[in-house]
């Protein structure tokens, strides 16, 4: 009987050693600052919103989640060019 406690520990001890570890994934999410949305206009891509920001066009997705193109679509990318983003700043008395 000692033989076979012996071999489950053999093969126990090898699968805990054959196991992979736990690892922990972040994720940031990075969007546009809420500022930035309430001044600059945006440019309407596929039914929504999208804002040119820190070198990116921003939307939110289906969850209001903040998301951004990897590849700058061809129309959003005319509309930068034709129409270049920009930031409207409003001093305390509303004026800019």
């Amino acid at each position: 009987m000692s033989k076979r406690i012996w071999m489950t520990l053999a093969f126990v001890g090898t699968l805990a050693v054959r196991a992979e570890p736990a690892s922990a994934q972040i994720t940031i999410t990075v969007g546009v600052p809420p500022a930035v949305v309430a001044t600059m206009t945006p440019v309407y891509y596929e039914g929504r919103p999208a804002y040119w920001y820190n070198n990116r066009w921003y939307y939110r997705d289906a969850h209001r989640r903040w998301a951004y193109y990897r590849d700058e679509p061809r129309y959003l990318h005319e509309q930068r060019m034709r129409y270049p983003p920009r930031v409207r700043y409003y001093d305390h008395r509303g004026h800019h």
